[in-house]
């Protein structure tokens, strides 16, 4: 099997967000009138799939072999990282939470209410940051400088982007687009826990290009996994697209074997075995 960590690095418009994992996830809707300004998005996650056409892939960044703490800090390297929730389960609260801003939540569309806790905490073991996004306990996670106290300010634009979520029912609904703008006024990024077909992906949000693919590339390295980069968000893409256009530039730059194999003719149009690529690399 082929491990692969996936991202792409593109901008971002708040008020016109564009999609989410089909299915899986939704922008809590906007107001109109408002023109934020634009930001910048770095996407990460991982498949685990057997050849070039990846329709066995399993698709979520615990999927890539990766380190999922490992690579949140590298992402902000000595950063204060606050993670957050709005709408925690019960259980699921870390046991150094105390028990405060518990509330019932509406689920099944207000047909009932269930206890849930706005939990946030300051993290820094990659263990537990892992086990934290893994078993989505968390919406995601502020990234500070320094440490330094939580202004009003701040709160109330975080309870902006969380506030009206809805993580009972699918497609969920957890972050509103506006609110980051207001967010990275505050914080030099904002890592959101976003959804992929089988697990989660992470979207960092920023003002300006935030250019990990060295970082991304060693880490995937050193998990024996495929680092791929994608020409738009990796939960919205097929695999098999993206595995073409790097398989391109592998041959145009390196003379070693690509190292996903072929998939049996006939499963991709992207394959290296589909027909019009193997007329090609004879004609070449």
């Amino acid at each position: 099997m082929i491990q692969a960590l996936g991202y792409c690095s593109s901008p971002f418009d708040p008020a016109q967000p564009g999609r989410l994992c089909r299915g899986r996830e939704v922008w809590i809707p906007s107001w109109e009138g408002e023109q934020p300004p634009a930001l910048w998005r770095l996407v990460i996650s991982g498949a685990r799939f057997t050849d070039d056409s990846a329709r066995d892939a399993r698709r979520g960044l615990g999927w890539s072999g990766v380190d999922v703490g490992v690579l949140i800090k590298a992402l902000f390297p000595g950063a204060w990282l606050l993670v957050f929730k709005e709408e925690g389960e019960l259980a699921a609260v870390p046991s150094y939470i105390e028990d405060e801003d518990i509330f019932l939540a509406p689920r099944g569309g207000g047909v009932r209410k269930e206890p849930c806790q706005r939990w946030r905490a300051i993290v820094d073991d990659v263990d537990e940051l892992a086990a934290l996004v893994s078993e989505d306990r968390i919406d995601g996670a502020l990234a500070f400088p320094t440490p330094r106290e939580l202004s009003e300010e701040l709160l109330e634009d975080l309870f902006l982007l969380v506030g009206q979520g809805d993580g009972s029912r699918w497609p969920i609904r957890r972050f509103q687009p506006l609110a980051l703008p207001r967010l990275l006024a505050h914080v030099p990024g904002v890592i959101c826990v976003h959804q992929d077909k089988h697990g989660p992906a992470l979207g960092v949000y920023t003002r300006e290009p935030l250019d990990r693919s060295a970082v991304l590339e060693a880490l995937a390295e050193a998990a024996g996994a495929l680092a791929v980069p994608f020409s738009i968000p990796p939960m919205l893409a097929r695999w098999d697209r993206a595995l073409y256009e790097y398989r391109v530039r592998w041959h145009a730059t390196r003379d070693d074997e690509f190292p996903v194999p072929p998939a049996p003719e006939g499963l991709s149009p992207w394959s290296a075995s589909a027909p019009r690529f193997r007329r090609r690399s004879r004609e070449e």
